[in-house]
């Protein structure tokens, strides 16, 4: 696989330039910004502190292998017309390329069996009543729920849009619903379902890619992740990496820089502008 250079290396010739806007760190979100403030018309500068830009999608090497540093899946962007699939075909000038994984995405491996998460959501469900026929509701009441805390997380992203005074308006009765699911810990949520604990076990299992145990997770982001699989998921062909490689260009076309090596200790504000 050829690692293609993305971005550039600091040097103080860059003090002498103006920028319309200036973001700090080279992560996806900082380049998704990048990128559609780009596509707006505005001269943007990215200071990234490491020597590589991407964050979290970015990969290193070790001898002949490439390996990723954090992102190992996505899901829904097979559906073109799919929220995630239109901002990343945006973003990289529809550059980026996914190639489909196998339908079970995910293996919950125990000492003594294993339990496939395995897409679509029709399949998830047939798949864990035949592994737990004695907690077939458990299950249906799991997606149920699963469901519901995910599309209630529409209104408290939403809200975060708004400022001043229609963030105050709105934000309490926009998130309620959500922050019920939310303020509740995952293992507490599904505790409440079930006794069995191999199956809370597997239910549990994708812990991993949130990066909290079951006791100190939010249920809302749990339901966030599970739900975001269940259609199947996805992997940027050529790797991790060709998610920056396909973003960064897109910033550059409208005169934008990418820089790497800046780490930034102060941001220094005369008036209404950053130096």
């Amino acid at each position: 696989m050829q690692i293609m250079r993305t971005g550039e290396s600091y040097t103080s010739d860059l003090c002498a330039e103006r920028f319309d806007a200036i973001i700090i760190g080279s992560g996806i979100s900082g380049l998704c910004t990048a990128a559609m403030l780009a596509q707006h018309g505005k001269k943007v500068l990215v200071l990234e502190k490491h020597f590589k830009v991407g964050g979290f999608t970015h990969t290193f090497r070790r001898k002949a292998y490439t390996w990723d540093v954090g992102i190992h899946y996505i899901g829904g962007v097979h559906r073109k017309r799919s929220i995630s699939r239109r901002l990343f075909d945006r973003i990289s000038d529809s550059k980026l390329q996914w190639a489909r994984m196998d339908d079970t995405y995910d293996r919950i491996i125990f000492p003594d069996q294993s339990y496939d998460l395995t897409a679509p959501k029709s399949q998830f469900i047939e798949n864990l009543s035949g592994y737990f026929p004695d907690d077939i509701d458990a299950v249906l009441q799991y997606v149920e729920l699963i469901g519901k805390a995910a599309r209630s997380g529409t209104g408290f992203f939403a809200a975060k849009a708004f400022s001043g005074t229609l963030e105050k308006v709105t934000h309490s009765f926009m998130s309620r619903r959500f922050l019920s699911f939310s303020s509740r810990s995952t293992k507490q949520v599904i505790r409440e379902l079930t006794a069995n604990p191999k199956l809370l076990g597997v239910l549990t299992g994708q812990w991993g890619d949130y990066g909290l145990p079951p006791a100190a997770s939010s249920f809302g982001v749990h339901a966030l992740i599970v739900r975001h699989y269940m259609d199947g998921a996805n992997y940027p062909v050529g790797g991790a990496g060709r998610i920056a490689e396909t973003i960064v260009p897109v910033i550059e076309e409208s005169g934008g820089r990418v820089v790497l090596s800046a780490a930034v200790d102060e941001i220094m504000v005369r008036g209404r502008k950053a130096l």
